[in-house]
C-alpha cells in the first residue's frame, strides 16, 4: 500500500481507494464527500507524493479473485476527477490526437532522414513494378512505425501502469514495446546495406536487432501474464 492509499484510509470518508502511477499520480476514491477528501490529502501527504488527480468513483471494480481491477479503471478525465494541489487533471483530454499527430510527425521525420543516415537504402530505381510500389509501402510502415515507437517512449508508460504490474516489470514493458516499434526503421536499412558475408556484421545486427526484440517480446509476455500488484 502507497502512502497516499495508507493517508486516504485514515479519513473517515473514504471507504476504498487507490494510488495508481503512470504519467501522472492518480488517486481514486469511493467516498462520500470527495471536497473534503482532496483537501485532506493536500495536506497530509508530501507534495513529492501527492496525487496530482482524485478521482471520486462510485466502485472500485475487482477482478474475480476479490482484487482491485485496475485496467478497469476510468481515464482521470472522465467526470468526478478532481485535482489535487492546483493541476488540472483535463490535459490528457487530447492525448489521443496528440498520439496520432505526434507519430506522423516523427515518421515523417525518419522518412525525410532516412537517405541522410542510410544512403541509397531505399533506392528503388532498378526494381520494376509492382514490386518497387510494394517496397516503398513497406519503408512507409518502418517509418509510422518508427513514430509510434517513439511516442510510447513519450506517452506510453501510465497506460501500462494501469495495468496494475509492478513499477519494474511495467518499465520494462514500455521500453519493450517501443522498442518493438522503434527499431524496424534503423534494423531493415542496415540490413539492405550490409553484404551478405560480412560476418561481424551480420552477427552485430542480429544481436542488435534480432535477438533484443525476441527478448522484447519475452518481456510483453511476462507482462501480460503476470499477477497484478
Amino acid at each position: 500500500m502507497t502512502e497516499g492509499e495508507q493517508r486516504l484510509h485514515g479519513h473517515p470518508a473514504v471507504t476504498e481507494c487507490v494510488v495508481v502511477e503512470g504519467e501522472q499520480l492518480i488517486a481514486y476514491v469511493v467516498a462520500g464527500e470527495p471536497d473534503r477528501v482532496t483537501e485532506f490529502l493536500t495536506e497530509l501527504v508530501p507534495r513529492r507524493r501527492l496525487p496530482e488527480v482524485v478521482a471520486v468513483v462510485p466502485a472500485l471494480p475487482r477482478t474475480p479473485e476479490g482484487e482491485i481491477d485496475v485496467a478497469a479503471l476510468p481515464l482521470p478525465v472522465a467526470e468526478g476527477a478532481r485535482p489535487a494541489g492546483g493541476k488540472s487533471g483535463g490535459a490528457a483530454a487530447g492525448g489521443g490526437s496528440m498520439v496520432v499527430g505526434g507519430t506522423l510527425l516523427f515518421g515523417f521525420l525518419a522518412f525525410a532522414t532516412t537517405n541522410v543516415f542510410w544512403p541509397y537504402s531505399t533506392d528503388l530505381s532498378g526494381v520494376p513494378l509492382p514490386w518497387a510500389a510494394l517496397f516503398f509501402g513497406l519503408y512507409l510502415f518502418e517509418c509510422a512505425s518508427f513514430g509510434l515507437g517513439v511516442m510510447v517512449l513519450l506517452r506510453g508508460r501510465s497506460a501500462l501502469a494501469r495495468r496494475g504490474r509492478s513499477a519494474p516489470l511495467t518499465t520494462a514493458a514500455w521500453l519493450a514495446l517501443a522498442w518493438l516499434l522503434l527499431a524496424w526503421w534503423p534494423q531493415d536499412n542496415f540490413y539492405r546495406l550490409a553484404a551478405k558475408n560480412d560476418w561481424p556484421q551480420q552477427a552485430a545486427l542480429v544481436y542488435g536487432f534480432n535477438v533484443t526484440l525476441m527478448i522484447a517480446a519475452a518481456v510483453l509476455v511476462g507482462f501480460v501474464t503476470g499477477r497484478r500488484r
